[in-house]
């Protein structure tokens, strides 16, 4: 059963018992404004929108900026995947080819990594749907979200793009598998922490709402080797109660 609390995080980063992850999303082509406010770490995750959505003939230059940016934070691993905004994605031949370029970076797409790490193994599943975008990048229909849902395999941290209120799908698989960790972005202005029904939803958008400004900092977890999550002090987050399980 997942046990969670909430205390100062960043007072346990060189505890060698704690894997420390940090959630970032919807960049928007402005990531290097949030270098100065990483810290080192264990994981870092992306959950999407690291463009603005263009689809021109400068995609490649922009997946090229994003991942030269991402592959030398100071982490062990660096997963991400794709949001409405990424339609750089959409070449996949050309995107998979420049990816391979960067060996110490993970590219999720229905896909999922293990990764052991001081004594435990964390599964991490990544799917980058959304729901109501028609003709955005990774917009699903119905019956296509039922499909998807479905396929999520048990995880420890789940990672998508949109928010669990958008499909009930997604809820219902999130019910079903209970991850330690829901992490996604998208709706920006909510960024922050829920914890609902043993499940810790984090929403790691670092722009505000409206407008693409960078706002909010990069969220840092720790996760001790029994699986329990410690969430960093409430004076420099939002905790929500319901968001993002209700609108």
């Amino acid at each position: 059963m997942l046990k969670t609390c909430c205390t100062n995080t960043y007072s346990h980063d060189d505890n060698e018992n704690l894997i420390n992850i940090t959630f970032i999303s919807d960049t928007h082509e402005q990531h290097r404004k949030i270098t100065k406010d990483l810290q080192k770490g264990d994981i870092i995750i992306h959950t999407g929108d690291f463009s603005n959505g263009e689809c021109d003939e400068n995609d490649m230059k922009r997946i090229q900026n994003f991942l030269g940016w991402f592959s030398k934070l100071p982490y062990q691993h660096k997963i991400f995947i794709g949001g409405n905004h990424d339609f750089a994605i959409k070449n996949i031949d050309k995107f998979n080819k420049l990816l391979s370029k960067y060996p110490g970076v993970t590219y999720l797409h229905q896909s999922s990594i293990e990764i052991p790490m001081k004594n435990i193994t964390l599964k991490f599943y990544g799917i980058p749907f959304i729901t109501y975008l028609l003709g955005w990048m990774f917009y699903l229909n119905d019956v296509e979200q039922q499909q998807c849902a479905q396929q999520i395999e048990q995880c420890d941290i789940l990672l998508t793009h949109d928010v669990p209120y958008h499909s009930q799908h997604l809820q219902n698989r999130i019910n079903e598998i209970q991850p330690i960790i829901h992490a996604y972005g998208h709706m920006h202005g909510h960024w922050g922490i829920c914890q609902k029904n043993g499940v810790t939803y984090v929403n790691g958008a670092q722009m505000g709402f409206p407008g693409h400004s960078y706002i909010y900092k990069p969220i840092r977890i720790h996760i001790t080797q029994d699986k329990t999550v410690i969430l960093p002090n409430q004076e420099k987050i939002k905790i929500w109660e319901d968001f993002p399980i209700k609108k």
